[in-house]
């Protein structure tokens, strides 16, 4: 097996920018058969084809688009980490290391950023995406500064006796998709409770805030027997891209496909009844655990959001 370098990565969003081999070789700079060889070797790592080849164009699989989901986050994650090292000290001394979840850091914290740096242009923000779980050992062992989470009973019982501080920052819904039909109905709709036939089915990896919550009353919302899980992954973006693909149905948040809905690339699979609302919630250690710069940084969260509350 070939070892995964960055650059056919990189050559993978180029194929997919382009639709054809031989534009995207030109825009890496090498011949058309270099190219092609390096594709090969990056199906080759992932195992399964990641490319369909036409007279006319060429598109990526549906395993293709997975991983060009994968690629841009962590070609952003490695070129946003590049900017920061060559900032000069002075300005490092200014930055603020927040982890958040992968659809987090791309839906709410934005917004946030954006309102807090009009009072704070000097902050540099680092953003480590990351799951649940490693979020919240980074923050109690002091590797970040802030924590931004889905708001679930099973983080509450972990930050218990921490003493950590909290504040609502966001809400978001979890709506029920699929790609539609004629006249926007959905072509997989939600399964009522009394039978009927299965219903394909695009779920969050077990390790998801997301899943979690939406495990949490999914037996509420429909009849769970009829559900087929088809598909499975711990990214967003890539149950996103199978929804579109009409693979199945998924619960996605509506800031992710509210433009969908309003265009008419999706429908809702569901009722607005049968749709979660999440909360966000920023955390922060005990003021005494915590750098002067990130409790001059949740003043002015606090000032946008609210007084914090103590977990």
């Amino acid at each position: 097996m070939h070892e995964l370098n960055l650059k056919l990565l990189q050559d993978l969003q180029a194929l997919a920018d382009t639709g054809s081999l031989y534009k995207a070789a030109e825009r890496r700079h090498i011949t058309h058969p270099a190219f092609g060889r390096r594709i090969r070797a990056l199906e080759e790592w992932a195992g399964t084809p990641l490319v369909e080849r036409g007279h006319q164009s060429t598109t990526l699989t549906a395993a293709g688009k997975t991983l060009l989901a994968s690629a841009h986050e962590v070609l952003g994650i490695l070129e946003q980490t590049h900017g920061l090292l060559q900032r000069p000290l002075r300005t490092r001394d200014e930055t603020i290391t927040i982890a958040a979840g992968r659809t987090l850091s791309h839906t709410v914290l934005p917004g946030i950023i954006t309102a807090l740096n009009q009072a704070m242009p000097q902050l540099c923000w680092k953003v480590v995406t990351t799951s649940l779980d490693y979020g919240v050992e980074m923050l109690l062992q002091g590797k970040v500064d802030l924590l931004m989470c889905h708001a679930q009973p099973a983080i509450e019982g972990s930050l218990q006796g921490h003493h950590l501080a909290w504040l609502p920052v966001g809400q978001d819904t979890l709506i029920p998709v699929s790609i539609p039909l004629v006249h926007q109905l959905p072509k997989y709709a939600l399964p009522a409770h009394g039978g009927g036939p299965l219903v394909p089915y695009l779920d969050y990896a077990q390790s998801m805030s997301l899943g979690k919550i939406l495990r949490s009353h999914l037996h509420e919302l429909c009849d769970t027997t009829r559900l087929r899980t088809v598909y499975e992954a711990d990214l967003a973006d890539s149950l996103h891209a199978m929804v579109h693909q009409g693979l199945g149905l998924a619960w996605l948040p509506l800031t992710l496909v509210k433009a969908d809905l309003t265009e008419g690339r999706l429908a809702r699979a569901a009722g607005p009844d049968k749709d979660v609302p999440i909360n966000v919630r920023l955390y922060r250690r005990p003021a005494a655990q915590s750098k002067p710069l990130t409790r001059r940084v949740w003043a002015g969260l606090e000032n946008l959001y609210g007084r914090s509350q103590k977990s």
